[in-house]
């Protein structure tokens, strides 16, 4: 698993799909979740483009992107529900799928540590 943004955000690539989530470092500096802005399937960004906007009690964060990609999926149910994010934010608290650009796709999970 790889972080990102000063250890706030955590990336896995499998298959050139990238899974994105919080750290529980970015949770201890939101605090509480109160709401969350999810991005849109089939969305393009660029690395560092905001992928979402997470309202917490001690501060509000973006979610930037670790690389440039597709957003292929959204965990939806974070839409309803915060509990996930803040009780597993590695497994069950996924934010987003990215599809990562061809030349950056591969078989093999990354285990190196960018910033």
């Amino acid at each position: 698993m790889n972080e990102y943004d000063e250890g706030r955000i955590w990336f896995k690539k499998k298959g050139g799909v990238v899974t994105v989530g919080l750290t529980e470092k970015a949770l201890e500096e939101i605090g509480a979740v109160q709401a969350i802005q999810l991005p849109v399937e089939g969305d393009e960004v660029s690395q560092d483009d905001v992928l979402c906007e997470i309202e917490g009690s001690k501060q509000n964060f973006e979610v930037v992107a670790p690389l440039d990609g597709s957003v292929v999926s959204v965990n939806e149910a974070l839409s309803e529900d915060f509990e996930s994010l803040q009780g597993d934010p590695l497994d069950e608290g996924w934010i987003l799928r990215l599809q990562a650009p061809r030349g950056d796709a591969d078989d093999s999970d990354s285990e190196s540590e960018e910033e």
